[in-house]
């Protein structure tokens, strides 16, 4: 790798954000996959049993995902009866049914076995720190 090459990549934020992005999204994922699920799957789930009802849009905001993305994910979990959407009028609500509410206490148990082995990787300190600035960072992005 020249050194034209590896100063754009190693200073490129957009590079570095993405590329860290990718590796802990694998590292979820193949964490997930024992319940059949991605990551992205295991969160969603995760915030509809704290908010019953929830709108599928209040969903994409919090997720910072596009609506179609959150429709595609609502789907695979209504296929496997682990949500259930109402739709009333125009608007669709969802709520977990009583096999997904089984499901989110393993969920978040193995959210924390995997904060907790990359803060074991990176360090307490260091994992809150970057935590912290990566919250920062995407409220300071998507309030512009």
């Amino acid at each position: 790798m020249t050194d034209n090459e590896h100063s754009i990549l190693s200073s490129n934020l957009f590079f570095l954000s993405s590329a860290l992005a990718r590796r802990l999204t694998t590292e979820a994922n193949e964490q997930f996959a024992q319940f059949g699920l991605s990551g992205s799957h295991a969160l969603l789930l995760i915030l509809i049993d704290d908010r019953p009802n929830i709108q599928p849009s209040h969903l994409a905001q919090k997720l910072v995902l596009k609506p179609s993305t959150i429709t595609r994910l609502v789907n695979k979990l209504e296929r496997r009866k682990l949500i259930v959407r109402n739709s009333k009028g125009r608007s669709s609500h969802i709520t977990c049914t009583s096999k997904g509410k089984e499901l989110v206490t393993a969920l978040h148990q193995k959210w924390n076995e995997l904060i907790d082995t990359k803060k074991q990787e990176l360090g307490d300190r260091y994992t809150s720190v970057l935590t912290e600035l990566m919250q920062d960072t995407l409220q300071n992005v998507i309030s512009d």
